[in-house]
């Protein structure tokens, strides 16, 4: 196959990457706490050809000798746009979105720590008890401080929390002591880093003691912040920060390129047949 052909095939395939990277936030448009992402390329690698004839008509030049033939572009990485998606007011008590591009809801699965934007909770029977645990869409348990899964009497009369994320639950005999929990928020400073391991959930590489040693990762204690960048909202959802209109333009402007490298395809095969029906 020619040096054409094979940098376009190339560059077709990892464009086809791209517009599935596009085709999953269009998929998750109306997914709460989503966060788009965005598919960036490199050069893949590029031969010199170094075979000058008179290399005295090269004095005075700039660049570097030789042509570089490059055979195409490759998708170097994904990256993890967090900027906050617009708010959806529920009036749900169990709704919670996170205001704070960097915040996340610490969950636990399967003994696995994960994070998560989506504060779409629901309440889960404990087996075998008459008690009931807070957890996600997915069934992850949602965390407090102390790193516990959140359990409580099934008995509630209702559940409050605060900016801080301070959660009360009275219950429906007034006698009955209220229960507390903190909610586990934490800060994430590189998102880039975050994994995506399904149902709206992410996790770090490592542990979370690694992460929070090389600034990665913060725990957050919300009562304690002087900024208030990060802050909770009851009664309310995050939705996804997809821009629908700037996605469709990408998608065009990749099956744009996608055509562009057909055509080289085609040109190359056009170039090849002429070469071949030649005589000497």
């Amino acid at each position: 196959m020619s040096i054409q052909m094979n940098t376009a095939a190339n560059t077709m395939r990892e464009l086809q990457k791209k517009i599935d990277v596009i085709a999953n936030n269009i998929s998750n448009v109306n997914t709460t706490g989503y966060k788009r992402q965005e598919a960036n390329f490199s050069d893949t690698l590029v031969q010199s050809m170094e075979r000058q004839a008179l290399l005295r008509h090269e004095v005075g030049r700039s660049t570097p000798y030789g042509l570089r033939i490059g055979t195409g572009a490759k998708l170097a990485q994904t990256s993890l746009h967090s900027e906050q998606g617009s708010l959806k007011q529920t009036d749900r008590p169990l709704d919670f979105m996170i205001q704070g591009s960097s915040g996340f809801f610490r969950v636990a699965s399967e003994g696995t720590t994960l994070y998560t934007r989506d504060g779409s909770f629901q309440l889960q029977p404990v087996l075998n008890s008459e008690q009931v645990r807070l957890v996600t869409s997915s069934g992850a348990s949602v965390l407090d401080s102390n790193h516990q899964p959140i359990v409580f009497d099934g008995d509630y009369d209702s559940i409050k929390v605060n900016k801080n994320g301070a959660m009360d639950i009275t219950f429906t005999n007034p006698a009955k002591q209220p229960a507390a929990f903190q909610l586990s928020i934490v800060k994430v400073d590189r998102p880039n880093l975050l994994e995506k391991v399904g149902d709206n959930l992410y996790q770090l590489p490592g542990n979370e003691a690694e992460q929070m040693a090389n600034g990665t990762l913060q725990i957050l204690n919300l009562a304690e912040q002087t900024d208030e960048s990060i802050q909770v909202r009851q009664g309310a959802l995050e939705m996804s920060n997809v821009d629908m209109a700037e996605e469709m333009t990408e998608l065009i402007a990749t099956q744009r390129l996608i055509q562009s490298q057909g055509r080289a395809i085609s040109f190359a095969d056009d170039m090849m047949g002429q070469v071949n029906t030649l005589r000497g």
